[in-house]
This record gives C-alpha cells, structure tokens and sequence, in this order.
C-alpha cells in the first residue's frame, strides 16, 4: 500500500495540486483588485498565469487518466481518457457561463471549436505523428465508424438543425430539453455498447499496440485470440488501490 501512494503521489503531482489550489486560493483573496476598469498590462498577466496554472493541471489530470487507462486497457481505459478530457471542459465553460457578463452562446462557440479542433487537428496530427514512427497501423473499423456516426447525429442536432427552424437559429424550450434527454439516453445507450455489450468494437485491434499494452515484445492476431482480455472486475480487485488513489488525485487536480 506504501509502495502504491509513493507511486500515485509523487512529486510532479502533488506538485500540480499545490499549484492549482494555491491559484485558487489566491484568486479569491484577490478578486476585489481584479474588479472592472483594470490595467491592460495587469488583466494580460493575471489572463496568461490563469491560462498556464490550467496547462499544468490539466497536464496531470491526463498524465493520472492515460496511467488508469493502461492499467484497465481497452475500452475502458479510452472512455476514461475521454470522460476526463470532456470534465475539463466542462468546467472551464460552466465557469464562464457562471461568472459575471453576458455569455449566452459561448457554450456554443466552445462546443464547436473543440469538435473542428479533434476531429481534425489532433486526430490528423496522431495519425501523422503514429504512421511516421511505427509505419502502417491498424484501426477497429466498427468502432470507428460507430464513433463517427454518432458525432455526426450530435453535431448535427447542434448545429445544423437549430439554423433550419424559424426560432432565431435556436430551438424552442420544449424542444431543447426533448434534444436533451435525447442525447442523454443516446449516449448512455452507446457506452453501454462500449463497456458491456460490444467492447470488441472500440477495443485496440493493431498487433503490435495490443503486445505493447500486455507487455509483450512481439504479439499477433493469434496471441490475441489465445490471450483473451481481463475483465475489469478483475483488474478492479487485482488494483483496487491504485485505481482508486489515482481517481482521487484526478479529481482533486481537477
């Protein structure tokens, strides 16, 4: 158990809780100094701490979520990366939904800009950047394209109806929160496919990323076969310890 915390909390990440609730912290005790009409040169410096103390936490929120997806592998650990990835954002855009000003469609603006900026640059990039160092790879065409044809159906139901209705580019409140509901039931549906009934369609499908993941110097489709995945019951109570002290860490970073 000694062993397993020296290896959750080590410095760099205690390093990034400290840092981040200190800012907190400050920010609060300071934030009659900060009140409107404030200095350009003092409003950019306090703008660009925020943004970097964000990076550095956020860098160890990923750092603790790709450690758990590693150890409960594929598909949960990739819904574990994402759920994480989708928690900072929420709370970056709740908090300036939620702060002083008139910020009616920056939820909007956020939603969209992440998409273009996933769905192109960084997916493009990882491509690129994975091609480039270990040549032709694999992809779970099935989850691929169960993936796709749900960002699709969202993006459009955000997007690209509301333009469509005559209410102002958006849609009418009995229709919004029918919308709603309606992605939430669509994607509780499409994680329960994800984790229960077909975990083989978002699972890694590459031979050389599955033996990597394992721990094996050369694995293939027939190592795959033979060496079936571990439930997550049982790498729960096998890690019970670290799985859990790296959630904690997670959300307290967060």
């Amino acid at each position: 158990m000694i062993t397993t915390r020296s290896q959750v909390f080590t410095p760099n990440a205690m390093a990034r809780v400290v840092i981040g609730w200190v800012a907190v912290l400050v920010l609060a005790a300071t934030q009659h100094l900060l009140t409107p009409p404030v200095p350009g040169v003092t409003l950019m410096l306090v703008l660009a701490g925020v943004v970097a103390i964000i990076t550095v936490c956020s860098f160890g929120v990923v750092t603790q979520a790709e450690q758990l997806a590693r150890r409960m592998g594929d598909p949960y650990g990739s819904l574990v990366l994402t759920i994480s990835i989708v928690l900072i954002e929420v709370i970056l855009i709740s908090a300036v939904m939620l702060g002083p000003g008139d910020h009616a469609t920056i939820g909007r603006d956020s939603v969209m800009a992440v998409s273009m900026i996933i769905m192109n640059l960084v997916v493009g990039a990882a491509v690129f950047i994975a091609t480039h160092k270990h040549g032709p790879l694999g992809h779970n065409h099935t989850g691929t394209a169960s993936y796709s044809g749900m960002l699709i159906m969202l993006l459009a139901l955000a997007f690209v109806l509301p333009a469509q209705l005559d209410h102002q580019g958006t849609y009418p409140p009995g229709v919004a929160i029918t919308i709603a509901v309606g992605t939430l039931l669509s994607y509780t549906y499409f994680l329960y496919r994800q984790m229960f009934h077909q975990p083989h369609h978002f699972a890694e499908t590459d031979p050389m990323s599955i033996a990597a993941s394992r721990g094996h110097s050369s694995g293939g489709a027939d190592d795959d076969t033979a060496s079936p995945r571990q439930p997550i019951g049982e790498i729960f109570r096998a890690h019970r310890a670290e799985i859990l002290l790296r959630i904690l860490l997670l959300v307290i970073t967060v």
